[in-house]
């Protein structure tokens, strides 16, 4: 089935360029195209679309407006905003409404992949009654400003490190944050980090981006839980298994793409049970007092009484923000014990299969939750890796980390 696309834009040659360069999109997608925010929002009064892609300056209703509008009447509309680099108050006008914010120049490729991945996030939230629940929530957690920052300085090439770390900086309270966690037993450096810049040295672009993205995601859903959810036990879970995951790339030798980009994946991995305790209060209430009462796993009891998991909704989460796909697969993935699932096979663990044995690690080497069903590692997944003496040489790794870390 063809999605169909809503491309914005008052600058007639723009659109033009757009119809060009998307021109091999034709059979995939259909493509509409409006020259103002209310000729959009006509369109969309008229017809079903799948995203909306708009640009921030135009006269009337400019783009953080228009992506307003957009999400306060059709909140199932994935939401773009196109832009330039010198755009930088609309671009935080324009955080709130966006599910992801691109610069122009913006290729083909980036855009076609940009608009990909998030359609294929809603194929992953099987449920269509909670998917549609979600969607419409009006303050889904949105990448904050200081990420988006970081994203358009990485479109213009390659920035230093110490440019990336200006505009960490910039931001007094998520530095403070940044340091005292790159500081802590959780990443376990040889020496303390005292600023930014150095942080970005240390532990590169991508790594500092996702923690930045990890605490602003548990903060902003500090007030909105319910009071016997335990954020801290949760960002302590996904801290350790961050750190786990990165110590078994380490020790699988993975390039350093792979191991980032387990270690995003990992830190990320649960997000959806912020999103579902916070959004469906009555469904996880339920779910949670079956976990109890049966000692069973979350995962598997939300599956039954939900037909989805966090793991799946999460990835829908990541996926509209336009993390990386191997990301996107791995957390909607963690809790598959199926041989194979989603990694390389051959023997050698994939990204995927690393935060899934992360996450058992954690599970099996910590108390998370009293009635938390101990989850045995025998599974297909590892057999097709090593069987146990694998796990084991992962655990014996794990062991010395020391990991005892800070809650947030």
């Amino acid at each position: 089935m063809k999605r169909t696309i809503l491309f914005v834009d008052d600058e007639p040659n723009i659109l033009m360029g757009l119809k060009r360069m998307l021109r091999p999109m034709r059979d995939k997608w259909e493509m509409l195209f409006a020259s103002s925010g209310a000729e959009a929002l006509k369109i969309m009064a008229a017809q079903h679309v799948d995203a909306v892609v708009s640009d921030m300056r135009m006269p009337g209703m400019d783009g953080p407006e228009l992506l307003r509008r957009v999400r306060s009447e059709h909140p199932d509309a994935i939401r773009f905003a196109l832009s330039g680099y010198s755009d930088q108050e609309l671009v935080g006008q324009s955080i709130a409404p966006t599910h992801q914010y691109l610069t122009k120049p913006c290729d083909e490729k980036q855009l076609v992949e940009a608009l990909e991945q998030a359609l294929h996030a809603c194929d992953l939230v099987p449920n269509k009654n909670v998917l549609q629940k979600i969607a419409r929530i009006e303050h889904l957690p949105v990448l904050p400003e200081v990420y988006n920052r970081i994203t358009a300085e990485l479109a213009k090439g390659e920035p230093s490190p110490k440019e990336i770390g200006d505009i960490v900086a910039r931001d007094v309270g998520m530095s403070a944050n940044i340091l005292k966690l790159v500081n802590s037993a959780y990443f376990g450096l040889p020496r303390h980090i005292a600023a930014p810049q150095q942080a970005v040295i240390v532990l590169g672009v991508n790594v500092i981006r996702s923690v930045i993205l990890s605490l602003h995601i548990f903060k902003s859903f500090e007030n909105r839980v319910r009071p016997n959810f335990s954020l801290r036990m949760l960002w302590g879970h996904s801290m350790r298994v961050a750190a786990i995951a990165r110590n078994i790339a380490t020790q699988e030798r993975l390039g350093k793409d792979e191991s980032d980009h387990a270690y995003i994946a990992a830190l990320l991995h649960d997000v959806g049970k912020l999103l579902l305790d916070a959004h469906c209060p009555e469904e996880s209430t339920r779910v949670y007092a079956t976990v109890q009462a049966e000692n069973r796993r979350v995962a598997e009891v939300e599956a039954e009484q939900l037909g989805l998991t966090h793991a799946e909704v999460g990835a829908y989460l990541l996926g509209l923000w336009g993390l990386p796909q191997t990301v996107v697969t791995a957390v909607a993935t963690h809790h598959d014990t199926r041989s194979g699932a989603a990694g390389p096979g051959e023997g050698k663990p994939g990204v995927p299969d690393i935060v899934h044995f992360a996450n058992l690690l954690d599970h099996d080497i910590f108390i998370f939750h009293e009635h938390y069903a101990r989850v045995e590692p025998m599974s297909a997944r590892l057999e097709a890796l090593g069987g146990m003496p694998r796990y084991t040489t992962w655990k014996n790794g794990v062991l010395v980390m020391g990991l005892g870390g800070e809650d947030k």
